[in-house]
């Protein structure tokens, strides 16, 4: 620390101010360079989005739409499809095992093939055994 804070030899502050580190921060002519560098870049930017511009346009079809005929047609996606509400598709097919489980119902007349409650056939099946 003491080191840098050392007074200046008077032959050392003689150098110093015969030949300065930078006689100027910014040069003037380098920054007007770069300016017009950034200004002919632009320029040409433009000129050449011009002309592509102009070679795109007359390429264009008029007669094709925007919008695919496909689009106004409603069609499904493939399977599996996503449920809409799947709260209220559970809630639906859980009231409908509820019901089938529970219930008494005929499933066909001519073989006579019945539906009974799960409780009742349990009963039963102790009664009459497997």
């Amino acid at each position: 620390m003491a080191e840098l804070l050392k007074p200046v030899d008077p032959e050392e502050l003689e150098i110093i101010q015969k030949e300065p580190y930078e006689e100027r921060d910014l040069s003037v002519g380098r920054m007007v360079q770069f300016l017009v560098a950034i200004f002919v870049m632009m320029v040409a930017t433009l000129f050449i989005s011009w002309i592509v511009y102009l070679w795109v346009l007359p390429n264009q079809r008029v007669d094709v739409p925007s919008v695919r005929p496909e689009a106004f047609q409603r069609q499904l996606p493939p399977e599996p499809r996503v449920q809409g509400f799947p709260m209220r598709d559970w809630e639906r097919f859980y009231a409908e095992e509820i019901r089938k489980t529970t219930t008494y119902e005929v499933i066909d007349e001519t073989t006579g093939k019945v539906r009974i409650p799960v409780e009742r056939a349990k009963e039963l099946i102790l009664q009459k055994g497997l």
